[in-house]
């Protein structure tokens, strides 16, 4: 805002569309970032040359497909930021509740489609844990 003389947007939904709509909008798109995020860079084996292109492709096509509905802004940072200088803070905490709820169901997604994660998680800590043990003190 100050590198542009004052000059801001508000955050909130594009003329002609409802907050219920921005709602679906910024949920649906924050589920898909943040599943495609836990899906490339948390697993056992990621593919680390390519998850940056995934996850930078996910912003890119949330932020055309959604940003003349809600604005796009897929993360509760960015939704604060935006509405501090565009003088919407109640819109802040709207967006900030859908993108957690977005982030939330990417979660509770990736528990039940990648189960064989945590598998190896508690596996890799009894490991690590018996060999703790047999160290000794």
């Amino acid at each position: 805002m100050l590198m542009e003389n004052g000059k801001s947007f508000p955050l909130g939904p594009a003329k002609g569309f409802s907050l219920n709509q921005a709602a679906v909008a910024e949920i649906a798109f924050t589920f898909l970032l943040c599943y495609v995020v836990l899906s490339v860079a948390t697993v056992e084996s990621p593919l680390s040359e390519y998850f940056g292109l995934a996850i930078g492709s996910c912003v890119t096509a949330g932020g055309y497909a959604i940003g003349s509905i809600s604005g796009g802004s897929l993360n509760p940072a960015v939704s604060f930021g935006i509405a501090v200088t565009g003088g919407t803070p109640l819109n802040a905490l709207f967006y900030t509740a859908f993108e957690i709820v977005g982030g939330l169901l990417a979660a509770g997604v990736f528990m039940c489609t990648h189960a064989k994660e945590y598998e190896l998680l508690e596996q890799r800590e009894k490991t690590l844990k018996a060999k703790a043990g047999a160290a000794g003190p």
